[in-house]
This record gives structure tokens, sequence and C-alpha cells, in this order.
């Protein structure tokens, strides 16, 4: 989830417009100051997840991981509140995205709190070497 999260991030802050293509109207200053914005905590979340991931502190990694189910749970309730000011299909599509990644963010956390993660770049107690998750 972290290294998605920080691509997904840098994407943002690098082409803000791409999301917003399927709107009726061009996006404004605002829009694409907004999505740049949104890019930055996407990509601070990301790399912050990955760093703690691979300290190999599963405190840090459950903080860090909790940091992004945070953010993506309110950014999916604050999706759908948004109705009656974005319309129902962009607050609708919003939402959705914003709840695929608090689905994410959940299970990573679960892998995490269950004991079930190897820091990347460590050695797994079942495959010496290995730089993936157990």
């Amino acid at each position: 989830m972290g290294w998605l999260r920080a691509a997904v991030g840098a994407a943002l802050i690098i082409a803000p417009g791409l999301p917003m293509r399927l709107g009726d109207e061009p996006p404004s200053g605002a829009s694409l100051l907004l999505m740049r914005t949104i890019g930055i905590r996407d990509l601070v979340l990301g790399i912050g997840t990955v760093a703690a991931v691979r300290s190999g502190s599963e405190a840090e990694a459950r903080r860090w991981t909790s940091a992004g189910l945070a953010s993506d749970s309110l950014d999916t309730v604050l999706s759908l509140a948004s109705v009656r000011s974005i319309g129902t299909r962009d607050s609708l599509a919003a939402a959705g995205l914003a709840l695929s990644f608090a689905v994410g963010d959940m299970v990573s956390r679960r892998r995490l709190v269950a004991g079930g993660a190897t820091p990347v770049g460590a050695s797994s107690p079942t495959r010496p070497g290995t730089a993936e998750f157990s």
C-alpha cells in the first residue's frame, strides 16, 4: 500500500488534471492545486509507510498504516457528504476511490497486527534472504 500510495501521490503532483478529465468543464487552477496537495499528502503517507516497514518497526508501520486508513476513511465520508456540492456521480466516484484505498489500508494493517509482515529487505525465518512480505 505504501508504494501504491506514493505512486498515486507522485502522479497527482505531476499530472493533477488527469483524474479530472471525466468532467464536463476543464479543471480550474484551484482544482489543480487541490489535486496537487492531495498528491503531496499521499506521497508523504506512502513514503512514510514504506520507510516504517523497511525499518523493521512494527509499531511505526502500524502508525503510518493507521494514518493512511484515517485519511482514506475521512475522504470516503466527506466525499459522500459532498453530493449536493459536486453531484451524485462525482461524489460516488470519489468515495469509491477513497474506499478502495481504505480497504487496502485495513488489509495491510490487519497483516501488521497479526504479525504477518516481514520488512522489505529483511530475511524471513522461513525463506532466508527474501525481500517480500511473508
